[in-house]
Formats: C-alpha cells, structure tokens, sequence
C-alpha cells in the first residue's frame, strides 16, 4: 500500500510526505504507517520506560534533556532521543534501560502497555502561534523534501491541519481528552508556557513523578543547564560524534535546527496583522470548548 502524497501549497511548495487515514506523518517513518503503528501497537513496554509525547515544536527535546538529566543523575547533554515514530522496533528493542524514547505521536497511538499503565509519560503541549513559527523555522532548514514553502504557505497548510502530525487543534483536543478521560497516573501534563515561567517548579516536579530523588542543588543545577540559552550554548559543545554526524545530514546549514529561541510571544516577529485576525478566528471556533487557556505573550 503506497502512502506516498505530495500536496501544494497557494505558492505551489510541495510538501511530500506519507498521509495515513486522513493525517500527514514525516516521510522517515521505516515502511509504511499503518504497518510502523501496528508494530508499536505490540510494542514490548518496560516499567522503567519513560516517554517524552507532544505535537512538534512544543518543548520535546527540551523536556528530554530534563528527563534524561534526572533520569542518569548528570547534569549534561546526553544526545537526541531515539523516535518511536522514526525507528525500528528492533533498534528500540535493543536500547538498554532505562529508555528515553519520544514520540510526535497521539496517546491512543502509543504502545498498548503504556495505555494500559506500564512506563511513564511525559505529555507536553504548547501555543499554537509559537509552535507555528518554530515549526516552519525547523522545515525549512531541513536538509530533507518535506516542504520548502513560505512562512504564508506554510501557516495556511498548518491552519488546515495540513502539515506533518496534522492539526495542532486535533493535537491539543487529543491531550485535554487524555486528561479528562485517561484513569492511569502515568501521565504528568506540561504545559510549555508554565515551564518557561516557573522552570524549577516543573524540573521539580518532573523528577518526583520519574520517582527520582536529588537535593535542591541538583534540581537547581539542572534548572540551569535546561534554559535555552545555556542549551543552545552547551549542546554543540557537548554533542557526541554520532550525533554530530546526524546533524550534518539533518540540516541544510550543519547547526542543530532544534535550539532556536524559546520564547513566549515570539510569533508576534513573524505574524502578519492581517495572518493573526484570521489565526485568531480559528482559534476561537476550535477552542471555544474548551476551558484551557494559552499564554502567548
């Protein structure tokens, strides 16, 4: 079964891509999707397992390295998170414990044991304005044929959930949902906004639902060593070899297109007046449901 597709945007940027019952995924997923979801569907859970879920550009790699400092008790860079939507079961199968795996994924898409409770999860969402201008930032740097579009083409194929994990809306509806419905406490929900507002709080707080205990100092120090601009500084610094090497094949200009700025409101730089009244439309229509509120400034 081909699920290859190639869409266009206004301005004629192709985005390739494969499409799965109605929803774009990235083009590196090994085979198809249908088979990739079936293969993690089975997926063998551990009970130290701890996966990092969320919606592109909303703080995945930044709540990996604050899990994975507290999860190995250092205070350092310890490399990109293997990608269950990206990688053999094998490969996964083979990583030692404990596992930090990530997923762009919904939580009805993960592993059946983790649904039923097994492992650990870390579900983190994020304005949809900022998300949308991280995420172009990000493709467009990618040293892969995914979409090369304009930020215009893009935020309308983004506004129409027609972009890679498809609408943020869905992405946003599927976490509030999980919340209220889900009985399991292994979940923690984040919220990208408060953990810029109050980091410790939320460093703090991630470490004692991984069940992991350190002094106040540890947590201070990891704090310190998660805000962006001591990642954006450290990382490169600090990067393995291999994940060096992964980065020159990732990215059109050899600098890690993960790090960029982090900040609150950043979306006013780039969005027009007239591009935000009608972003501001939709939201409102879509979120009007729904009692969870964004910063975005």
């Amino acid at each position: 079964m081909c699920e290859w597709v190639e869409e266009k945007d206004s301005d004629g940027n192709c985005l390739k891509t494969k499409k799965y019952k109605g929803k774009y995924y990235a083009s590196i997923i090994p085979g198809n999707v249908k088979d990739q979801l079936e293969r993690l569907e089975n997926m063998e859970v551990r009970d130290d397992d701890t996966f990092v879920l969320s919606y592109p550009k909303s703080g995945t790699h930044w709540v990996f390295t604050i899990a994975s400092m507290l999860r190995t008790g250092k205070s350092s860079y310890s490399g990109s998170p293997h990608f269950l939507d990206y990688n053999e079961i094998d490969l996964l199968d083979n990583l030692p414990s404990p596992r930090l795996l990530a997923s762009h994924l919904t939580f009805d898409q993960l592993p059946r044991q983790v649904r039923e409770g097994k492992g650990k999860v870390l579900l983190i969402t994020r304005n949809p304005k900022d998300v949308a201008v991280s995420y172009h930032i990000f493709m467009t740097k990618l040293n892969a044929p995914d979409y090369k579009g304009s930020w215009e083409g893009f935020l309308r194929f983004y506004s129409e959930g027609r972009m890679l994990y498809g609408s943020w809306f869905d992405a946003f509806f599927d976490w509030e949902n999980t919340k209220a419905t889900y009985k399991g406490d292994n979940i923690l929900y984040l919220i990208y906004e408060d953990m810029k507002q109050d980091l410790l709080a939320n460093v703090t707080k991630i470490a004692a639902f991984l069940c992991e205990t350190y002094d106040k100092s540890f947590l201070e120090e990891v704090t310190d060593r998660s805000t962006f601009k001591t990642m954006v500084k450290t990382v490169m610094e600090e990067i393995k070899p291999s994940d060096q090497d992964y980065i020159h094949q990732m990215s059109d200009d050899k600098k890690l297109p993960i790090y960029r700025k982090g900040e609150v409101g950043d979306w006013k730089n780039h969005f027009t007046v007239a591009q935000n009244e009608i972003f501001d439309k939709i939201y409102q229509e879509k979120m009007k449901n729904t009692n969870c509120t964004f910063r975005f400034e």
